[in-house]
């Protein structure tokens, strides 16, 4: 075949993507793969290696013209399917902002948060953005006192003994097991 002169030719994929078949009808949504989208400023347990700026993830959405319009002869009422829309909506606007993070080489974004707007009488914008991050596990002897984890080099310590739930105490720790049942006094 014959190639628009300024054009590039795209190189053909080895192993073209295959979609697992939905079951209702639609091509399910791509999701986000090892990037950890939260709305906290901070991650614990992780430490923050690497700030990559900000990543936004903007989608426009067409409303149905038809819906609305019947909307206006049932007297205004509420559509039914209003809020699995705008909740496919917002989850396919997190899994877009994964991917772009994924793309700047972060594997997490932190502060995320929503905003959505009326873009006309058939257009909606749903936006999706927060802090594109590059993210560690902290080690145990950097981690505060409080979090639950013990070095390795202490997992196998005769002094320490498995206490409820599987929770590593010392040996010598109080059982407050019966703490609920001990008297206290009123000041």
């Amino acid at each position: 075949g014959r190639r628009s002169a300024g054009r590039p030719r795209r190189p053909l994929l080895q192993h073209p993507i295959r979609w697992p078949r939905p079951t209702n009808g639609r091509r399910p949504v791509r999701q986000h793969q090892n990037v950890l989208v939260v709305t906290t400023d901070q991650l614990p347990g992780y430490e923050i290696r690497q700030i990559l700026g900000e990543v936004v993830s903007s989608m426009a959405r067409t409303r149905n013209p038809y819906r609305e319009g019947v909307k206006n002869l049932r007297g205004g009422a509420y559509d039914p399917m209003a809020p699995d829309n705008l909740t496919r909506w917002r989850t396919d606007s997190v899994a877009r902002l994964g991917d772009e993070a994924r793309r700047l080489g972060a594997n997490a974004v932190i502060g995320m948060r929503f905003d959505s707007r009326d873009c006309g009488e058939m257009w909606m914008e749903i936006c999706a953005y927060g802090t594109a991050v590059i993210v560690a596990p902290k080690t145990p002897d950097v981690m505060p006192p409080d979090q639950p984890a013990i070095a390795a080099d202490t997992a196998h310590d005769p002094a320490i003994a498995e206490g409820p739930g599987g929770i590593a105490e010392p040996a010598s720790a109080p059982d407050l097991s019966s703490a609920a049942e001990t008297p206290t006094r009123d000041f």
